[in-house]
C-alpha cells in the first residue's frame, strides 16, 4: 500500500493553519468567513461572486477548502467561521452535537463516479478488481470514502471485495485521489463527478445505474454568532440563480 500519512498531516496541518488566521482576522461585518469542501473548490469563487453582484455593500469572503471531516474538527474546537458548506450530512451532525449551527439546509447533490486515464483500457466498475490494479479512495471519515463504500456495499460481494483489495491509498479529500490519477499514482480513483471539471487527461466510468447510494448531499449551515450577511448567503445557494450555476458545474438538485 502506498504511505501517504505526510499528506494527511500536510493537509491537517494545512487546515490548522488557516483557521487560526480566521480567528485572527479583523471584525469587518462585510467579511463572510467559510469552510467548504474540497469539491466545491472550482463552482464556489463563482457563486460567491454572483451573490456579491447583487449587493451595494459588496462583502468580502475568507474561504478555506479541505476535507470536510477535518474542516468540522475545526468548527467542533471554536474556529471563527460563519458558513460552512459540507458534503455530507453526518459531519453536519457532528457540529450540530456541539451547539455550533444555527440552521442548515441541503442545497446540491453530487454524483460518485470512477476516473481513469484517458488512454486506460478500463471501461467498467468489474475492471477494477483485476490483478494488479492500483485504486485511490477517500479515507472511511471523508464523505466521498463513505460514499465509495456504501456503493461498493451495493456490489457483488466478491467484486466489491477484489476491488478493495486493489485499494492502494486512502486520502484526505477527493482532490488529493483525483490527482493521484493525473500523476500515474493510481491507475483509478473514486471521486465526484464535478471533479472532471478541473481535471486533465482523464476521464469518468459511470457506475452500475441500480447503485442508488451513489450521490451525496451538500448540507451549507450558519455557524452560531455568524456575522452578518452568512444568512443571505446560505438563502442564495437555494436560489434559482445559483441552482443553474451549480447544474453547470456538474452539481444535482438536493433530493
Amino acid at each position: 500500500m502506498i504511505v501517504r500519512r505526510a499528506v494527511v498531516v500536510a493537509v491537517l496541518g494545512l487546515t490548522t493553519t488557516v483557521a487560526l488566521l480566521l480567528g485572527a482576522c479583523g471584525s469587518d461585518e462585510t467579511q463572510i468567513r467559510i469552510f467548504a469542501a474540497s469539491s466545491l473548490q472550482d463552482v464556489l469563487p463563482e457563486l460567491l461572486d454572483a451573490y456579491a453582484d447583487r449587493l451595494d455593500d459588496r462583502p468580502t469572503f475568507v474561504t478555506q477548502y479541505g476535507g470536510s471531516q477535518a474542516l468540522a474538527t475545526q468548527i467542533e474546537l471554536g474556529a471563527e467561521v460563519d458558513l460552512f458548506l459540507v458534503a455530507n450530512l453526518e459531519q453536519m451532525t457532528r457540529i450540530e452535537a456541539a451547539g455550533r449551527v444555527e440552521r442548515s439546509t441541503v442545497f446540491a447533490a453530487n454524483r460518485l463516479v470512477i476516473v481513469v486515464p484517458d488512454d486506460s483500457p478500463m471501461a467498467s466498475v468489474e475492471d477494477l478488481a483485476k490483478p494488479g490494479v492500483r485504486i485511490a479512495i477517500g479515507a472511511p471519515d471523508v464523505p466521498v470514502g463513505a460514499l465509495t463504500r456504501a456503493a461498493l456495499d451495493g456490489l457483488n460481494p466478491e467484486l466489491a471485495a477484489a476491488i478493495l483489495a486493489n485499494v492502494a491509498t486512502e486520502d484526505p479529500n477527493v482532490r488529493v485521489a483525483l490527482s493521484r490519477v493525473e500523476l500515474g499514482e493510481v491507475d483509478a480513483a473514486f471521486v465526484y463527478r464535478t471533479d472532471l471539471a478541473a481535471a486533465m487527461h482523464v476521464r469518468s466510468i459511470e457506475l452500475p445505474a441500480e447503485l442508488d447510494v451513489s450521490t451525496n448531499e451538500y448540507v451549507g449551515a450558519v455557524i452560531a454568532e455568524a456575522r452578518p450577511g452568512a444568512d443571505a448567503l446560505l438563502d442564495f445557494l437555494g436560489s434559482d440563480e445559483a441552482q443553474a450555476m451549480l447544474a453547470r458545474a456538474g452539481f444535482e438538485a438536493a433530493r
